[in-house]
């Protein structure tokens, strides 16, 4: 305590003339002696202002915990269990990440233990692999942590690896595809499909669901229901947990199936052809992983006049 007193020493003097240095929560002892310093009254001495209900803290942060001037271990702890009730994972990685820098707590690899399945649950349902999904974790953790100018390297988590499969962006596209909420609307549309409408419906399911691969062509006029029938088949496909991917040749056409991307877009297609145009992905990217994975992909083919 002796060396943190005297490098606290310029806060002293600056009491002394009457103006009090700011100091952020990750400077640490520093920091907890400038808010005792806003709440004592008239201290005397280090050993004074750390001094609570006669007994000595041996630290500022301690004195602080003890008179209720700055969150505990245990509070930060509950603060992550009851944002678990209505935070999305994402969320609980950036406060995660805020407490590392900002609270001080006192052991993060034991909160990183109790509270990893909670800031992995939307990695877990793209991708099976554990140890993959806690990569893609880190890996986010990381660069919220990077943003605040500090490296995860130093809070003893798992070691996070720098290549290979565990590359986030493989699985960018099939975590989209993952999140999209199939509406309890949409699942019922199934209920007023016309005669022709179900018999297509009927027959694209059976091949889906019995994963036997085929190609139907749906024509026909504007208005006569082909993109209600494409949006039924995407509700029903996705309530299934399968993947189904809705692109159109248009942004308009696009946009009014859930999900929908234009077929540039979700395909790296050229916008413009050559001869020798090529989509650009690889065989090992993510748009290749979510075109594997697919258990159904519709292109809604917008006639131009």
């Amino acid at each position: 305590m002796e060396q943190v007193h005297k490098k606290l020493v310029s806060s002293e003097k600056a009491v002394q003339i009457g103006r009090l240095v700011y100091a952020y929560p990750s400077e640490g002892e520093r920091f907890y002696l400038r808010v005792l310093l806003n709440h004592v009254r008239d201290p005397t001495s280090f050993i004074s202002i750390r001094t609570v209900r006669g007994v000595v803290s041996p630290t500022f942060r301690e004195c602080c915990e003890k008179l209720g001037l700055v969150e505990t271990d245990s509070s930060l702890d509950n603060a992550l269990s009851e944002a678990v009730t209505f935070q999305m994972p994402r969320v609980l990685r950036r406060m995660f990440a805020t407490i590392m820098v900002y609270c001080e707590y006192t052991n993060i690899r034991t909160l990183w233990d109790k509270h990893y399945e909670s800031m992995a649950e939307d990695y877990r349902h793209v991708h099976g692999n554990s140890l993959i999904v806690e990569q893609f974790v880190l890996r986010d953790i990381a660069d919220i942590l990077s943003s605040m100018g500090k490296d995860i390297r130093n809070y003893g988590l798992p070691s996070m690896q720098l290549s290979g499969e565990t590359n986030r962006d493989y699985c960018r596209d099939l975590t989209e595809e993952r999140k999209i909420v199939v509406s309890d609307e949409d699942i019922k549309l199934a209920e007023s499909l016309n005669a022709e409408q179900m018999e297509g419906f009927n027959e694209i399911l059976d091949h889906v669901m019995t994963n036997r691969g085929k190609v139907f062509f749906v024509d026909g006029p504007g208005g006569p229901g082909k993109t209600y029938l494409y949006k039924t088949l995407l509700a029903r496909v996705r309530s299934t947990d399968r993947i189904a991917i809705a692109t159109a040749t248009s942004g308009i056409a696009a946009s009014i199936m859930p999900g929908g991307r234009t077929a540039h877009s979700r395909f790296k297609i050229p916008i413009k052809l050559e001869d020798n145009s090529v989509c650009n992905f690889t065989k090992q990217s993510g748009t290749a992983e979510l075109l594997r994975e697919a258990s159904l992909i519709i292109w809604d083919e917008v006639a131009m006049t």
